[in-house]
């Protein structure tokens, strides 16, 4: 099956979408509605983890699990609960306890934050280490919007260091986002990726219903490396 092929089927859906919980604009409802409207197969909402100056209050937890599952009952396509938790210091750890990860259908794990550090080369480095550290000693399904922090930070890093990171992912089965907001990651990774087995998740990253479900340059990207609708983990979540 040629990703041409997989794109007519279709096999569009969104799994980085952000509700007034977090940082955007609308209520779960209401992205679910847009992403509806937008001919999605599935979607997922995943607001900001607590420790992140924008994330969800920890006490609102419960209810934006609520109004999630609220907006699930009467949504024609399916509507997964997900998180971005946030790597938040350089033990790996994450801002979502492994008792609340269980309540939830997608855990995305993302670094926003690495201290004062003004080098690339430096910031390139931290944030491998990090996240290294985290998807080691704990279990994630999707890397947000990989190696982007204010910038690209591949080029980096040697190219066994980021072989040596995706061999990783593969082994621990976590997936990488196309990220439309950002526009990446690359090809290159993208077919290193692929060559490894690491599966895809597509996230418009949207904080509007008007973002939700324009991840076209997603596509193309995944278009262009030869992947088909076995790489990604829609039919993974949809089964």
């Amino acid at each position: 099956m040629s990703f041409i092929n997989l794109i007519a089927m279709p096999a569009k859906f969104d799994f980085h979408i952000h509700t007034y919980y977090s940082d955007g604009r609308s209520g779960p409802l209401e992205m679910v509605e847009a992403a509806e409207a937008r001919d999605l197969e599935a979607v997922a909402i995943t607001d900001h983890g607590p420790e992140l100056h924008v994330g969800v209050p920890r006490e609102k937890l419960v209810s934006m699990l609520q109004d999630i599952e609220t907006a699930r009952r009467d949504a024609g396509i399916p509507v997964y609960a997900g998180i971005e938790a946030n790597v938040v210091d350089g033990s790996g750890r994450v801002d979502i306890d492994e008792e609340f990860a269980k309540k939830l259908d997608l855990c995305i794990v993302s670094i926003h934050a690495l201290g004062e550090l003004m080098d690339p080369k430096q910031v390139a480095r931290e944030y491998l280490a990090r996240m290294t550290k985290a998807v080691t000693h704990r279990k994630f399904n999707v890397l947000g919007h990989p190696f982007f922090y204010h910038q690209n930070l591949l080029p980096y890093l040697s190219r066994e260091e980021i072989e040596n990171f995706v061999k990783l992912m593969a082994h621990r089965d976590i997936a990488v986002e196309v990220n439309m907001k950002y526009r990446g990651p690359g090809d290159e990774f993208l077919a290193l990726c692929l060559r490894e087995g690491v599966k895809f998740s597509i996230g418009s990253d949207a904080h509007t219903p008007r973002g939700v479900g324009k991840i076209d340059w997603a596509l193309s990207a995944l278009r262009r490396v030869g992947a088909r609708r076995e790489d990604l983990i829609l039919d993974d979540m949809l089964r």
